[in-house]
Order: structure tokens, then sequence, then C-alpha cells
């Protein structure tokens, strides 16, 4: 008898792998996943720039231009996961205040939680094993940015 999956049932799957929505879209993510847009407005009347990751080259989309954020882990609320998943990516967490969150959902069931975030200064964002390069853009450059696949941006309505 082949008991190599037995009392398998009962152990929940790992949060954080692959999985495919039921419109056949391929994510990081089998619970979703979360992220931070940081909007800095330099003065009244001033233009807002937003802070931006480059995923590295050894990750998925490497290259494109992204938030930081991540799957989602199965103790983990939407907020807890964007701000775990930003520090690992950008290696620090700014005070912050959420103006609002864009639940997204790919059309196949799979939803990413963008938290809009305003923050005080435009502040150092460092580089993580999975990002190559980050920066300070306004929604005019935002535009011209090679972006990753799935990411929707409020800047873009």
């Amino acid at each position: 008898m082949d008991t190599s999956h037995e009392g398998t049932e009962s152990v929940p799957p790992r949060a954080e792998r692959w999985t495919i929505c039921r419109a056949g879209h391929v994510h990081w993510g089998v619970l979703g996943g979360a992220g931070f847009l940081f909007r800095y407005h330099a003065g009244e009347g001033g233009v807002a720039e937003y802070l931006l990751a480059q995923r590295s080259r050894s990750v998925d989309n490497g290259g494109s231009w992204g938030v930081p954020g991540g799957a989602t882990r199965a103790s983990e609320s939407a907020e807890e996961t964007a701000r775990r998943e930003t520090l690992e990516e950008i290696g620090t967490l700014p005070e912050y205040r959420v103006t609002s969150v864009d639940v997204q959902d790919c059309g196949g069931g799979w939803i990413f939680h963008l938290f809009c975030a305003d923050v005080e200064e435009e502040f150092t964002a460092y580089c993580g094993q999975e990002t190559d390069a980050t920066g300070w853009f306004t929604e005019e450059m935002i535009r011209s940015l090679p972006r990753h696949p799935d990411l929707r941006l409020p800047v873009d309505h």
C-alpha cells in the first residue's frame, strides 16, 4: 500500500508558489498578493511622484518596473503582506498614510491589493535580492517605463 501521502490532507499548501487562476493566468501566490504604491507631493501645487522598484533580472518579468509587493501568506492580512514584502524588496518602510486600497482582480479570481499611500518625503529605497533599482517617477514618466504585465496603477486611469 502506498502511504507516501498519508496524513497530508490536513497540511495546508504552501501559499508562496505559482498558481493558475480560473482565467488561465499564471500568478505567484496561491492566496493572492499585495503591495504599496508610495506617493510624495512636493509642496502645494507640486507634481506627485511615485516610488517604483525594478524587478531583478533573476526573477520572473525581470527588468520590469512595479510596486514592492508579493505573495500573501496564510496568516497575513493584505496590509501585513504589503509591509513584509516592501521590507524584503526595498529594505525600508517609511511612515505612511493609506489613501486608498485598489483591489485588483485579474479576471480569474486572483486578487492583488494595491495600497496607495502618501509619504511626507521621498525616502531612500534600497535594493533587495529581488530588486535591481528603485526610483521616484511622475505619472508621465511611469507611462513610458517597461512595467510588470500584471501591474495596474491608479495613475493609468
